[in-house]
């Protein structure tokens, strides 16, 4: 695997980050955790990390960012952002599922399942394969009600659902970081680059289909 340099950036929740890494080595990483205030952090967040790491997108082979499912505001600003950086510097762009960054922040027990809080009551659920270390989706990720869910699926991590389950129910919590945006973006880099993401959207899961099971 050719290391690329990679900065990435990660608004799909409550999570607002920017991280730089070199192949599989973090170079620098500046997160935020004030919800619904992206549009507002994201920018001197990346001025930060730029500056403190003495880093220049001239030094940048792409730019990776988490495409989804997660906050229809957080992905649209992160994606925006992103295509401004990309297109002002000639750069492509690396669209990392956000459910493959969860699952891969715990690749030592490779879980096979994973929820997302979506709103209310309704939750994003997929499931993975694994192939040395690396995780990829059996299926698209849905949007299920969470009781429904619970009592049909294993689910074998969750992230942001603490509200909705019950005090005593035991499913391994799994963080959003831009570092493993970045880390997944290298090691798919030929797969998923998008040269010219002049139709790039996130992956909101339109129209919340329902159907498998509840």
């Amino acid at each position: 695997m050719d290391s690329k340099t990679i900065l990435s950036i990660e608004t799909s929740s409550n999570v607002c980050g920017i991280a730089i890494t070199s192949g599989l080595e973090l170079i620098a990483l500046e997160e935020d955790f004030n919800f619904r205030k992206h549009i507002e952090v994201l920018p001197s967040l990346y001025e930060k990390i730029m500056n403190e790491s003495k880093f220049s997108l001239e030094k940048i082979d792409a730019i990776a960012i988490s495409i989804g499912p997660g906050s229809f505001t957080g992905l649209r600003i992160g994606l925006g952002f992103a295509k401004g950086l990309a297109y002002s510097h000639g750069l492509p762009i690396i669209p990392v599922p956000t459910f493959l960054s969860l699952a891969y922040s715990l690749k030592l027990s490779q879980p096979s399942s994973g929820m997302i809080l979506s709103h209310g009551t309704k939750v994003f659920y997929q499931e993975f394969r694994w192939s040395k270390e690396i995780p990829s989706p059996l299926l698209p990720p849905a949007v299920f009600n969470i009781k429904t869910l619970q009592d049909e699926k294993e689910i074998a991590f969750q992230s942001n659902c603490e509200a909705l389950l019950e005090p005593d129910t035991r499913i391994k919590k799994a963080d959003l970081t831009s570092e493993n945006i970045s880390y997944l973006a290298n090691i798919n880099f030929k797969n998923w680059l998008e040269d010219r993401p002049y139709q790039l959207v996130p992956d909101y899961i339109a129209n919340f289909n329902t159907n498998p099971i509840g």
